[in-house]
């Protein structure tokens, strides 16, 4: 799944001296994390700003959080507080539970390093449980001076952790001098550009996102210098929810009435077993995920991706318009999730309900040649032709064409 840790991670790509394209931070299973913010992250339309509607969680959750090891109980104390300033205008719980509680949605590391960051919304529920969903670093908890700051550092996350996105995501909302923004990021901070275009410049035009209009008072707006824009505008640090922030909360989870601009979602769960079978009398790789399905009132269009990664960690590419993605061999399989769905495909016992194939021919490779599957499921929006990350990134053992 594309992650979205709020420094937001997403998987990422490299392209080799030669023109191939290589996967970073190869493990068994999943992936990598995701790369797109970390501390998630002039116009006066007092308006709505930026949430992902895929990554919301039902209406009137309740969220349990615990903290990890860590922290003094007066920081611990605070970050409880702040939280729950959230609570007052969206219709959610958040419910802080004994560190030693084996599940919960929200996991809280309270750090000396790494920054402020938090997973995006439901994506929390794909992490490990040993696993923090969201970072705080304490250093500024510890003068009185920073309390403002780290105040709304704390209720950006919790913002983030809800499915707020930062709010210069928002297309048009700031006239970016790239190359100041970069001068500056490069020169304090530990960044690099892709990072910088993640956590500062990127504009999402994701379909989910509900950006209604540009909040400049947002607390999910990062603070801006008037030498990072073209137009010399100024942005300062926001410490409190702005009014369009609480608008956009009420709507987002509705006390009453329906939330407004449904999507539609599916849940991915145990997906924990993706094989890759080579079979020489079919001449090809058959795949056969194992996962479970579970889907809204919405209807859902989801495309099943199977795609070939030789031992090297690259993609191998297409030579052909079939059997490819993106101009990689890979194989897919386009399912109708149908409303309020809980299917669960190759169930370990059970007739084998799914399968996906991958001939030979369409693999340019040599006999013998080693390669793994990478599995990953896309919710699709075919109005608009974009794709929405559903689970992660999944990797099949290596094993050996057989033609």
């Amino acid at each position: 799944m594309k992650r979205i840790l709020l420094t937001l991670l997403s998987f990422t790509l490299i392209f080799s001296a030669a023109n191939a394209q290589k996967i970073k931070g190869l493990c068994a299973t999943k992936l990598g994390k995701y790369f797109e913010d970390r501390h998630t992250k002039v116009d006066t339309t007092a308006g709505r700003g930026m949430i992902d509607n895929y990554y919301l969680w039902p209406v009137g959750a309740l969220l349990t959080v615990k903290f990890l090891p860590g922290g003094s109980s007066q920081i611990r104390n605070e970050v409880m507080t702040y939280a729950k300033e959230w609570e007052k205008y969206a219709n959610i719980k958040i419910k802080f539970v004994p560190d030693n509680t084996p599940k919960t949605n929200v996991r809280i590391k309270l750090t000396d390093n790494d920054g402020a960051w938090s997973l995006l919304g439901t994506q929390c529920n794909y992490e490990d449980q040993t696993m923090q969903t969201m970072n705080l670093d304490t250093i500024g908890f510890r003068t009185k001076d920073d309390f403002p700051y780290w105040r709304a550092t704390v209720i950006h996350e919790f913002g983030h952790t809800l499915g707020f996105m930062h709010e210069q995501s928002y297309p048009g909302g700031i006239k970016w001098d790239t190359a100041a923004v970069y001068g500056y990021y490069l020169k304090y901070t530990n960044w690099d550009r892709d990072m910088i275009n993640a956590q500062v410049l990127k504009v999402s035009d994701e379909f989910y996102s509900n950006g209604t209009a540009y909040d400049s008072k947002s607390i999910m707006q990062y603070w801006v210098a008037k030498d990072f824009t073209l137009d010399k505008v100024e942005i300062p640090a926001n410490y409190n929810l702005s009014a369009g922030d609480i608008s956009l909360a009420a709507a987002m989870y509705p006390k009453t009435g329906k939330r407004f601009n449904e999507v539609p979602t599916v849940n991915v769960s145990s997906l924990t077993n993706v094989k890759v079978e080579p079979n020489k009398a079919r001449g090809g790789l058959v795949i056969t995920p194992s996962f479970t399905l579970k889907s809204n009132s919405k209807l859902g269009l989801l495309y099943l991706v199977a795609r070939v990664v030789r031992d090297d960690d690259h993609y191998v590419e297409a030579t052909t318009d079939q059997y490819n993605w993106g101009g990689w061999v890979a194989t897919y399989k386009d399912i109708l999730v149908l409303p309020n769905s809980n299917i669960t495909y190759n169930k370990p016992g059970a007739k084998k309900n799914l399968e996906l194939f991958i001939p030979y021919e369409q693999i340019p490779l040599e006999n013998n040649a080693n390669v793994r599957i990478e599995f990953f499921i896309k919710l699709a929006d075919g109005l608009n032709k974009k794709y929405k990350d559903i689970g992660f990134k999944t990797y099949t053992q290596l094993v050996a064409i057989n033609k």
